[in-house]
């Protein structure tokens, strides 16, 4: 546990306890523990809150149990009871960092459970960095050899009997809620100003201290501290190489220099080295130094928080060969395997059987078996390591045995490794049984080896867990592979987290996303990378931009593509390029097309044409068409036809329609048809020409929109042969806007309504109201209204009211119209009742026109109501009419207000009436 900051005024040592969301969830498995004996493991982060979150557990669930706290490296074989003897009540087993509980003569998978039967009740925490190097030293193993497999997989075996608990460092809104309703000012502070850490993180001031070690790297006369930086990084070095603990003073004096040359020795004008450990060792905020006093005297520790930090770091550089000699000198027998058993992950095997010499000669049966490995794997040589693990194997010792079959493998003397290998699984080893899944899988013999996998697998092997998943998966066998995916996830496994999360994602399993989460904050890129999908799929940007950033940061080019997209959008556009840019040089396709566009928006359209040219080449096909639309601005039009004839003939609608508006305009017409109709028939193609071809019309190119639109509709378009209807109205053609209008009518009612107000403006009422029925009968809002207007301005206005009580719950101008009908019939409080069903739903354009129809009408008092609610509502227009009615009878002042809004509003015909009416104010 790690102390916390002082309080302004408050003298505690500890401030108060904040409850956590795993809280229920640690206190019921504690609960079932203290029933009849069981494991509970806390896991997370340095400073996570690991050991106050399982030291408040214990005392609310189990007050004033008696609680074992054995020394790190302590041998708990003398806990077991022997036969008769009373088992354990109320007792409980407290292992903070179980790390320097485990392994062979510690704490091991049986030795857990004769403790657990007794009723003992095991409550330990274990960083989230020391699993990671467990597992990995278990799982990571070369050939079926593999280096302190003894340890790291009893170790992992004990891991693997219960679920840990993860307590998460960065706190959720509902923990940060609770700790804002606290009453301490540490936790005050740490609520304002704990950024992107936790709440326990900061109490415990790692990252103020992790940020002081670095600035200190700097030269003393710019405030640094040179000498005890590089005496904390030799610190953090030698603990990470295996000297976990005291750290002897003479050894850090001895090694420091090194470290100290490399940040650039003399030149810095180091402190002493009096003051150099005067300043590490010195406590911040009351909490903790950078180098702590170790239980021995002169000895250091480095503050752990340091430690995790630099092993999470991938930028960081392994210790030189130097450091791990120099460790070996002051290493006991404690030291010596964890040193060899990191050497021997860092593939170091010199180091290692260095290391392990003095063991394996003295007769450690552990040492023999690791010094063999570091031979066999130094030099390659079988022959060696025989003699040393023959003895042993014949002795019963199942990792002999295993490592013997794996030398008498390498000679090709199979038989003999078989019985070995067979020997070995039968004691209980589950790396011997994945060696011969291994084994019998290379002579084909794929039942044998399944047999043997999935044994390994139930034995609780994790890497044969997710070997047999795969296996089961390429078989398509989903519903056995994700049990064994969960397991594996649930034994800590991070690629199987990752892999069950992603399967529960793809059936929607609201689970997924923690699965996810645990697998991303354990550095897995891919899950970082679908995680931010997944939250910005529900609308959490902030938690989407923080994943893709993670995932980005990691080198993953998608996720830096969507972190670039997502800044974009909410504006930030120059670092969202800064992203396009890292995305598209890890080679990301839509990364490099977005980059050009940024770039061609810049004006940059050299590099713009680069980067879309190198996606093309790639195989990125809009791209293609970009850069064909680049070039032929800037008048290259062979060029721009080279590429948009590529993304043409690779199946790209819109470089087939810019290739074809290309030749249109370079009087090629007979080579740009062929193209396009070879193709319209695809319904996307033709829908895709249509919308094409409007766009040329709004940027005002009528010639080629009309090209295009004639040959869509040639070929059938009903849609094109709509909007040939609207640019030939455009461009002051209306008998050639109704023929095609015509043509189009019967697919699409707006041409029938168009056709029909056409007829409307040439007198033809009888004709247009055919074509507005037309247009109606298949749903046209404003042809039902002509209809319904022209129904009832004929008198026929009981023919018009069915339809209007249709439209009028929708649209204000059906609920006037209605309101109108009933009026002159007489039922004027249905007539009201319409009306304010109207203003509810009127609009300004709207409003105006129900204006405009009683002015038609000579009702000018429904006019003016009309007319103000829609200048009201902004109509500019509504205005100008307003204060042109007001005038007209006399209401001078409103009049010039109106008036004087319509001009506001560039009305052009606002300023003459405006003068005219402050002509008659100046005269009266």
């Amino acid at each position: 546990m790690h102390r916390a900051r002082l309080g302004e005024d408050d003298g505690s040592a500890l401030p108060p306890y904040v409850p956590r969301d795993v809280d229920d969830q640690v206190r019921a498995a504690l609960a079932a523990a203290a029933e009849t004996g069981g494991f509970v493991l806390l896991t997370g982060d340095s400073t996570a809150g690991k050991t106050r979150t399982a030291i408040e557990a214990l005392r609310a669930v189990l007050p004033g149990c008696l609680l074992l706290a054995p020394p790190s490296g302590a041998d708990l074989r003398p806990l077991l009871r022997a036969p008769g003897e009373p088992g354990y009540e109320r007792h409980v087993l407290w292992l903070d960092d179980l790390e320097h509980y485990l392994g062979p003569g510690r704490l091991e998978p049986s030795l857990l459970t004769s403790l657990t039967a007794a009723g003992l009740v095991v409550l330990a925490t274990l960083r989230d960095e020391r699993y990671d190097t467990l597992r990995d030293m278990a799982d990571g193993v070369a050939g079926e050899i593999g280096p302190s497999r003894l340890a790291a997989e009893s170790g992992l075996r004990v891991l693997n009997m219960v679920e840990p608990i993860v307590v998460r460092r960065l706190w959720s809104d509902s923990e940060l809620a609770r700790v804002a309703e606290v009453d301490d000012s540490r936790l005050t502070e740490a609520y304002a100003r704990h950024g992107t850490h936790g709440i326990a993180e900061y109490l415990a001031a790692g990252p103020e201290l992790l940020a002081e070690w670095r600035r200190a790297q700097r030269a003393t006369t710019r405030g640094g501290h040179p000498r005890g930086a590089a005496l904390v990084a030799a610190a953090v070095d030698l603990t990470h190489i295996g000297l976990i603990g005291d750290v002897p003073e003479a050894l850090l004096r001895e090694v420091h220099e090194g470290y100290l040359r490399a940040l650039g020795g003399p030149a810095l004008r180091p402190e002493s080295y009096a003051d150099a450990v005067a300043w590490a060792s010195r406590i911040r905020y009351g909490v903790a130094g950078l180098l702590m006093e170790g239980e021995r005297e002169g000895t250091k520790r480095p503050f752990d928080y340091l430690v995790d930090s630099v092993a999470r770091d991938p930028g960081v550089p392994d210790p030189p060969d130097s450091m791990w000699h120099a460790a070996l000198e002051y290493a006991d027998d404690l030291t010596r395997p964890l040193i060899a058993r990191t050497a021997m992950s860092s593939r170091r095997w010199a180091i290692a059987e260095r290391a392990l010499r003095p063991l394996a000669e003295s007769g450690d049966a552990e040492a023999v078996i690791n010094y063999t490995s570091a031979q066999l794997f130094q030099r390659g040589d079988p022959h060696e390591v025989e003699p040393l693990l023959r003895p042993l194997a014949e002795a019963g010792n199942p990792v002999a045995q295993l490592n013997l079959a794996g030398a008498l493998r390498m000679r090709n003397e199979d038989a003999e490794a078989e019985r070995w290998w067979l020997s070995a699984a039968e004691g209980g080893l589950s790396l011997a049984s994945y060696s011969l899944f291994a084994f019998y899988r290379s002579k084909g013999e794929d039942q044998e080896a399944e047999r043997w996998l999935r044994r390994a697998a139930e034995d609780g092997y994790v890497k044969a867990m997710t070997t047999l998943a795969t296996l089961l998966h390429q078989r398509d066998d989903e519903a056995e592979a994700e049990p064994w995916w969960r397991r594996a996830a649930l034994a800590g496994d991070t690629e199987a987290m990752y892999v069950h999360g992603h399967l529960l994602r793809l059936r929607g399993d609201d689970e997924a996303e923690a699965w996810l989460r645990r697998a991303a904050e354990r550095g897995h890129v891919r899950a970082a990378a679908i995680l931010g999908r997944a939250t910005d799929e529900r609308g959490d940007l902030t938690e989407a931009e923080k994943w893709w950033r993670v995932a980005a940061e990691a080198g993953n080019p998608e996720s830096a593509n969507e972190l670039g997209v997502l800044l974009s959008r909410r504006g930030d556009r120059a670092e969202g390029a800064d992203w396009y840019a890292k995305a598209a040089e890890g080679g990301h396709l839509i990364a490099m097309f977005n980059l050009a566009q940024w770039l061609a928006y810049q004006g940059d359209a050299e590099g713009a044409k680069d980067w879309h040219r190198r996606a093309g080449e790639a195989g990125h096909v809009p791209s293609l068409n970009n850069l064909g639309v680049l070039l032929r601005h800037e008048g290259d039009a062979a060029g721009a036809e080279t590429f948009l004839r590529r993304a043409a003939d690779a199946g790209d609608v819109l470089g087939l329609l810019n290739l074809v508006d290309l030749l249109i305009s370079e009087e090629r017409p007979e080579k740009a048809q062929p193209l396009l109709l070879d193709r319209i028939g695809d319904p996307d193609v033709g829908e895709k020409t249509v919308e094409f071809a409007v766009r040329l019309m709004r940027a005002d190119r009528p010639d080629g929109a009309g090209t295009l639109l004639r040959w869509a509709a040639e070929a059938g378009r009903p849609d094109a042969t709509y909007n040939l209807g609207l640019l030939s109205h455009l461009q002051g053609r209306p008998e050639e806007a109704e023929r095609w209008w015509r043509l189009a009518a019967p697919e699409i009612p707006s041409a029938a309504y168009n056709v029909g107000s056409l007829l409307a403006e040439r007198g033809e009422t009888e004709e247009a109201a055919s074509w507005w029925s037309l247009a109606a009968d298949a749903g046209h809002q404003k042809a039902t209204l002509r209809l319904a207007e022209q129904l009832i301005d004929s008198g026929r206005g009981a023919a018009a009211e069915a339809p209007l009580r249709r439209l009028a719950e929708e649209l204000p101008e059906a609920a006037f119209l209605l309101g109108v009908l009933l009026s002159d019939r007489g039922d004027h409080v249905e007539a009201a009742h319409w009306w304010r069903r109207a203003e509810e739903l009127e609009d300004a354009d709207a409003a105006l026109d129900c204006a405009a129809y009683f002015a038609e009408r000579g009702d000018e008092t429904r006019t003016e109501l009309w007319c103000r609610k829609s200048a009201e509502a902004g109509h500019p227009t509504a205005a100008l009419n307003l204060g042109v009615l007001l005038a007209r009878r006399g209401a001078l002042a409103d009049a010039e207000s109106w008036l004087a809004e319509a001009e506001r509003r560039g009305v052009d015909a606002a300023p003459k009436f405006l003068a005219q009416v402050r002509q008659l104010q100046a005269e009266a």
